[in-house]
């Protein structure tokens, strides 16, 4: 089986590194949750990703993760041997930013480019879009000492070596694509709009990280409860958790996890090495709170 999971992140690798190259982000380090939407938006990823056991399925999941962080596949089979699931729950009135299309750029992501007017294409500036230049040999004469110049023909013109006689060259702007990424929603194709209230009855969070776990059974303290800095111990470790969250609202959270049914009901039941914890809402600081259930 771990050959199996292996093939598949490694398909799920090759997908994800594909739409990043199309999208431009290369330069970057994609995190767990990135991958999990990218791999979900798949038909026949999805297909196969169904018929895993919850587990394997989590596992095919990190070990792509960690193959697109330049991990070995030895050492990525290992890192998501042990998965971690954290259920959480949370009180009623929680307040997030709902994603709307971005009105620049339509919800593609990208914009006709500026320079070449979404053609792809800009005039060549070394024949000024004629596609020849006058004949060095002969100085557009077409005679060199009373003779046809044997160079251009007696044309006095030869085909333009930059644009090969097309007069369009490139344009260096979009790389002959026609479209750039939108700044305005930086290529994600969403922005935030007005801020929307929802009931979040649970939440979880899917690991790999035994660092993750640690910490945080370092911030609880068993005789107080309370999880300190909860906020900013999930802002550090954002790249590496997969939240699968259950809302009794038909608005969906944007990090929530998406794609197939079949795939999120079968990640909803898997129970490997949890712990549980309780989300709550601090009315005097205006942020979550994690606590132990005990």
């Amino acid at each position: 089986m771990d050959k199996k999971i292996l093939i598949l992140a490694k398909s799920i690798e090759t997908l994800v590194t594909r739409e990043m190259s199309d999208r431009g982000y290369l330069d970057r380090k994609p995190s767990v949750s990135y991958v999990s939407s990218v791999a979900l938006n798949f038909p026949a990823i999805v297909s196969i990703l169904s018929g895993l056991k919850g587990d394997e399925l989590v596992r095919v999941i990190f070990v792509s993760f960690n193959l697109l962080n330049g991990d070995s596949d030895e050492v990525a089979m290992s890192r998501a041997k042990d998965i971690f699931m954290i259920d959480v729950k949370s009180i009623q009135g929680e307040e997030y930013n709902k994603m709307e299309d971005c009105d620049v750029c339509y919800g593609n992501g990208e914009i006709a480019c500026e320079e070449c007017s979404g053609e792809g294409e800009i005039e060549c500036s070394d024949c000024n879009g004629s596609g020849n230049l006058n004949c060095e040999e002969c100085g557009g004469e077409g005679e060199v000492d009373g003779e046809e110049c044997h160079y251009c023909g007696g044309d006095g013109e030869v085909h333009c070596g930059d644009c090969g006689g097309s007069g369009q060259v490139h344009c260096d702007e979009c790389y002959g694509n026609g479209e750039v990424r939108c700044e305005e929603c930086d290529g994600e194709g969403e922005v935030e709009s007005s801020t929307e209230v929802v009931d979040v009855e649970m939440s979880t969070i899917l690991t790999q990280s035994h660092q993750f776990v640690e910490e945080l059974d370092t911030l609880h303290d068993p005789n107080d409860d309370e999880i300190k800095e909860y906020t900013n111990f999930i802002e550090k470790y954002i790249d590496e958790i997969l939240v699968i969250d259950v809302i009794d609202d038909t608005i969906e959270f944007d990090y929530e996890w998406g794609g197939d049914s079949s795939v999120r009901d079968k990640l909803e039941a898997v129970r490997t090495n949890f712990k549980n914890y309780k989300v709550t809402r601090n009315r005097f600081k205006g942020e979550n709170e994690i606590t132990a259930l005990k």
